[in-house]
């Protein structure tokens, strides 16, 4: 089995007197995609947030390579090869597409691979290079804030909610782009409403319900577990 890149251990997020996630533990290993389901309000993005840094467990410990970041803050976790690509993508619509790259690139300046590899990964935006970010679609601008975080090389992606809002076609699409950048050998963790295509692309799932872990496992299991068939996936 290989070494975990990533651990959580017994994470507890909470905002004031609410607990949105309680004593969650994952494991995710060198080169592997994770993906964390439930519903809106299960605790998933506030699982990224504190891997990411955005807050601050209450209690628990995250680790990196074995080393405890849990009070690191983002740029340092940023520095190491950890990247968030937040929901609602949060694009500079003002700047061009190739500006929104190279300030991606900036995140790892030493690490960044070039402009040139993110357009043969995401052919759309070589097309749109030089348009304000704001002109593309909300697809293409779910490309671009996944390119931004692909340009500083990362060794784990943080997805966040990365089809919500988004046409049939391009949900393929996004998740096209998710399987090529596992290939690439990058570590992927995906929040994910859309279960049924996060758990196909995955290798283990874990489901959460009021910010705790209900369920968890390999993937192809999960997609047949009658719980989370029922309450997730339904019939296809």
């Amino acid at each position: 089995m290989l070494s975990p890149v990533l651990t959580v251990e017994a994470v507890h997020v909470s905002y004031g007197r609410i607990d949105a996630v309680r004593d969650v533990s994952f494991e995710v290993p060198e080169g592997g995609l994770v993906t964390l389901i439930g519903a809106n309000g299960a605790g998933k993005s506030s699982v990224l947030g504190a891997v990411s840094g955005l807050v601050r467990p209450k209690k628990g410990v995250i680790r990196l390579d074995g080393k405890d970041i849990s009070r690191w803050p983002i740029h340092r976790r940023v520095g190491a090869g950890l990247i968030l690509v937040p929901e609602g993508r949060q694009i500079l619509g003002s700047l061009t597409v190739a500006e929104n790259l190279r300030l991606g690139a900036q995140r790892r300046r030493r690490h960044a691979v070039a402009e040139s590899d993110m357009y043969r990964l995401f052919p759309v935006l070589a097309e749109r290079r030089a348009l304000p970010a704001s002109a593309l679609s909300g697809g293409e601008q779910q490309m671009l804030a996944i390119a931004r975080a692909m340009i500083a090389r990362p060794r784990v992606i943080l997805l966040d909610e990365p089809s919500m809002g988004l046409s049939p076609k391009m949900v393929d699409e996004v998740f096209t782009v998710i399987e090529k950048i596992r290939a690439q050998g990058v570590t992927v963790v995906l929040v994910e409403q859309n279960a049924r295509r996060a758990l196909r692309v995955a290798d283990t799932g874990h489901v959460l319900e009021t910010g705790a872990l209900a369920h968890s496992g390999p993937a192809v299991e999960l997609l047949k577990h009658p719980k989370v068939v029922e309450a997730y996936l339904g019939i296809e």
